[in-house]
């Protein structure tokens, strides 16, 4: 991703796979108050609350709409995902939900994203059409995870693809890096993940930027599951070292690509992924 992002990343939502079926909802730009006490779309007679506390073990609605916890079960870390990031106290703040259906192996499924005040766990759980919990991983890796408008993709009739973004700034750098996750109806694994770096530097005397964007894509290749594109611009340019800001010169652009594709032998996803690797060899050399 570029350094920084135009829209800023407010709290951190983290993902719950359930099952239903209907057309994706749109995820809240920002944090919002929702109302906990509903019933899930898609899962008759279930709300929010009962599918939730089958990971949050006492959660309850707030008189805002809101929910609070004080215990989560225990989740193994995949992706990007390390189990030191997981740092939920006695309380813990459910800002909001967010449905995103899908089809799986014939059966309906769906995402849900909830936001949390602390940002305290990522996590990805997978439930069955009567809303039992099949699967619960956490994905947080850095300080903050977070995911896109369309962070869950069909890859095709029996598994989906969920990208989960852990992201960190410091004065003068971001890292972003996106963890692909697989949802299938036995439960979430990990496919692979991609890094982006950015750097500015500007002292008064000299002046330099650095942005790398990532871009993941998904397209049919005649395998069960589609391919997983990726790649990832890094433009370099010179800037004004007094405003910091304005670019001089002409600016650099070099695209580093790769994809994973299905191995149906395997029943796995396999990297092909030797030009990201390369940039990742690169930005630890030079950064």
């Amino acid at each position: 991703m570029s350094l920084r992002r135009t829209i800023r990343r407010c709290c951190a939502v983290f993902a719950l796979t359930l099952a239903i079926g209907g057309a994706a909802t749109p995820l809240l730009a920002a944090p919002q108050r929702g109302d906990f006490t509903g019933e899930v779309p898609g899962v008759s007679g279930k709300t929010w609350i009962d599918l939730l506390s089958q990971v949050f073990l006492d959660i309850a609605a707030a008189d805002d709409g809101s929910a609070n916890a004080s215990d989560v079960n225990d989740l193994r870390s995949i992706g990007s995902g390390d189990d030191s990031w997981v740092k939920c106290g006695d309380h813990i703040h459910l800002l909001d939900r967010d449905a995103r259906p899908i089809r799986l192996a014939g059966s309906d499924y769906t995402v849900v994203t909830v936001t949390i005040e602390d940002e305290c766990v990522g996590l990805i759980a997978l439930f069955d059409s009567a809303g039992k919990l099949i699967d619960a991983v956490n994905v947080r890796g850095d300080v903050h995870v977070s995911f896109s408008d369309n962070y869950v993709r069909p890859l095709g009739a029996g598994g989906a693809l969920v990208i989960a973004h852990n992201w960190h700034d410091n004065s003068a750098q971001s890292y972003d890096a996106d963890a692909l996750i697989l949802a299938k109806p036995d439960g979430l694994s990990a496919i692979g993940s991609l890094l982006a770096f950015g750097e500015r530097v500007c002292d008064g005397k000299s002046g330099s930027l650095m942005t790398e964007e990532s871009k993941i894509t998904v397209k049919p290749d005649g395998q069960p599951f589609a391919r997983i594109g990726a790649s990832i611009e890094r433009r370099m340019s010179r800037i004004n070292p007094h405003d910091c800001e304005t670019k001089i010169g002409s600016e650099t652009a070099t695209t580093f690509t790769g994809y994973w594709s299905w191995n149906p032998a395997k029943g796995t996803y396999e990297p092909h992924t030797q030009g990201l690797e390369a940039l990742d060899k690169w930005n630890e050399k030079h950064f």
